[in-house]
C-alpha cells in the first residue's frame, strides 16, 4: 500500500513538472535556461527535481515519450484493436498520436521550430530521442507479427530496417501536420493514410520478389 502511495505522488509530481514546463515555455517563448530557474518558478527543491529527471532536457523527452505510452495505450486497449490487420493497427495509431499531439499543438511547433533555430543544418530533434527508442519496440512488434501473418514479407538486409522506415514516416507525418493549414488538419489525415498504405505495401510481397525468385532459381537449374 505504501509502495503504491509513492508512486502514485512520483507520478503525480512528474505530471506537476510537465504541466508546469510546458506552460513556462508558452508562456515566455523559451525554456527555462536552467534546473535552478524552473524549479524556482514552479516551488521546488532542486534535489526533488533530481529525484525525477538528471535535466531539463531529459523532462523535455519525457513529455514527448509519455505521449507516446498514452496515445499506444489508448489504441491498443480499445476493443476492436485486437481484430485489426497490422497496417490497421499502424494506422490508428499514427491517427491516435497526432490527435494527442493536437492537444498540445503550440509546444510541439515551438519544439520543432526552435530545434531549426539553433542547428545550422537539419538533425534528429534530440526531445524525441526516448520515444523514439519507445516507438522501434512497438513497431518491431507489429512488424514480427505483421510477417507472421504474411501481410508483409521478410527480405534479407531490409526487413530489418523495416521499423526505421515506419518511425521516418511518423517524423514525416509530424513535420508535415506542422506545416497543414487545411481546415481540421484534414490533408494532415490523408497523409497518414497514404503513407502508412505505402509502407505497408512496399514492404508486402511484389512483382519485384517474384522476379528476384525466378532468377534464383534460373541460376540453381542452370
Amino acid at each position: 500500500m505504501q509502495t503504491k502511495a509513492v508512486h502514485s505522488r512520483f507520478k503525480c509530481m512528474t505530471s506537476k513538472l510537465i504541466d508546469s514546463y510546458i506552460e513556462y515555455t508558452l508562456t515566455h517563448q523559451k525554456s527555462p535556461s536552467s534546473v535552478y530557474e524552473f524549479t524556482k518558478l514552479v516551488n521546488m527543491a532542486e534535489t526533488e527535481f533530481y529525484s525525477h529527471y538528471a535535466s531539463l532536457e531529459a523532462l523535455e523527452m519525457d513529455i514527448f515519450r509519455q505521449w507516446f505510452i498514452q496515445t499506444r495505450d489508448g489504441v491498443t486497449q480499445t476493443e476492436i484493436y485486437d481484430q485489426y490487420s497490422v497496417r490497421e493497427k499502424m494506422l490508428a495509431f499514427f491517427f491516435g498520436w497526432i490527435e494527442k499531439l493536437k492537444q498540445q499543438r503550440s509546444f510541439v511547433k515551438y519544439m520543432f521550430e526552435r530545434k531549426s533555430r539553433h542547428l545550422p543544418m537539419p538533425q534528429f530533434p534530440v526531445f524525441l530521442k526516448s520515444t523514439r527508442e519507445s516507438f522501434l519496440d512497438y513497431a518491431r512488434q507489429l512488424v514480427t507479427d505483421a510477417m507472421d501473418k504474411n501481410e508483409i514479407t521478410e527480405r534479407k538486409y531490409i526487413s530489418d530496417k523495416y521499423d526505421e522506415a515506419l518511425w521516418a514516416n511518423l517524423l514525416f507525418v509530424m513535420g508535415f501536420w506542422l506545416k497543414d493549414s487545411s481546415n481540421a488538419f484534414e490533408k494532415t489525415d490523408e497523409a497518414i493514410e497514404r503513407s502508412v498504405n505505402l509502407a505497408f505495401d512496399l514492404m508486402g510481397r511484389s512483382p519485384l520478389d517474384s522476379m528476384i525468385e525466378f532468377g534464383k532459381f534460373l541460376l540453381q537449374n542452370r
